[in-house]
């Protein structure tokens, strides 16, 4: 059984990692300070993972999160594998993760995205938009809602609604 206890420092580098997207980075050098402390926070939770220091819900949750801001194939699909856990464990908000880092997975090697969870910014209207392609598939019909996947235009209104704070 897991251990009850959420790791304190995990929790920390989660709340970096979410204090980073609180802005929209327009320039390359701020785009590049922050692939920099992604990189430096995905590094961390490896050594806390081959520690065994990743064991809760929370914990796999969190180090999910910080592996969807990767780079690479292989940091989707960690962080796919982590949040299929933490769901499985019972995180709700894992199963959105779940289904968004199969979507940017599936980009990363040049397939479409299924659930629709990827979005760009698009600096010239200065606002989000759908990342394309869309695979075309059959879902089960309560699948998105279960997973707490929102319609596009919400989703597009939430993102769009942080550039305008």
């Amino acid at each position: 059984m897991p251990p009850e206890t959420d790791n304190l420092k995990l929790e920390e580098l989660f709340q970096d990692d979410q204090k980073d997207r609180e802005r929209v980075y327009e320039t390359s050098d701020d785009v590049a300070k922050l692939h920099e402390r992604d990189a430096s926070r995905r590094k961390r939770v490896l050594v806390m993972l081959e520690l065994g220091e990743v064991a809760t819900k929370n914990d796999l949750y969190h180090a999910a999160v910080i592996f969807q801001h990767g780079n690479k194939p292989v940091d989707f699909l960690n962080a796919h594998r982590l949040a299929t856990l933490a769901a499985i464990l019972g995180h709700r908000t894992a199963r959105w993760l779940l289904a968004a880092s199969l979507d940017r997975w599936l980009m990363s090697i040049d397939r479409g995205q299924v659930y629709g969870t990827q979005f760009e910014y698009n600096a010239v209207d200065r606002q989000y938009q759908m990342k394309l392609p869309v695979e075309e598939t059959v879902f089960v019909s309560f699948e998105k809602e279960m997973l707490g996947i929102p319609s596009v235009n919400e989703r597009l209104t939430q993102l769009n609604a942080q550039i305008r704070k």
